[in-house]
């Protein structure tokens, strides 16, 4: 996969280059930062459709709910947007501010979880006589 050797290659010249960044312009090694993260989310997004083709199949042939698809889809959704959120905030030093991204995305990933909670409940009340 070519598309790996970019990133990390992009990667390691954009770290170098922070290194001196930092020290004198800090606010443009933020955004330099910001946009390296964004320009590889834009770069793997086609490959999420085939991830997502994947899941999708595997669930029709084990014959899962698609809602119990659906949430573990949006979990692992949420919780990449959190880490890159957190990531980005902790390298500006916003130690406070990742820490209030990644309480939401716990948060959030617990509401998404509520129907599995419930389903699996449901099914153990169940097996009771």
């Amino acid at each position: 996969m070519p598309e790996i050797a970019r990133v990390v290659g992009a990667g390691l010249v954009l770290t170098v280059l922070l290194a001196f960044l930092r020290e004198r312009y800090p606010s443009l090694a933020v955004q330099l930062v910001a946009a390296y993260v964004v320009g590889v989310f834009l770069l793997v997004v086609p490959f999420l459709g085939r991830v997502l083709d994947v899941f999708v199949e595997l669930g029709r042939r084990a014959e899962v709910n698609a809602v119990y698809l659906d949430i573990a889809l949006r979990v692992v959704g949420v919780a990449y947007l959190t880490a890159f959120g957190a990531q980005i905030c902790k390298d500006s030093k916003e130690e406070a501010m990742a820490g209030a991204i990644e309480l939401a995305g716990k948060v959030i990933i617990l509401l998404l979880a509520l129907p599995v909670l419930a389903g699996i409940l449901d099914s153990l009340l169940a097996l009771l006589p």
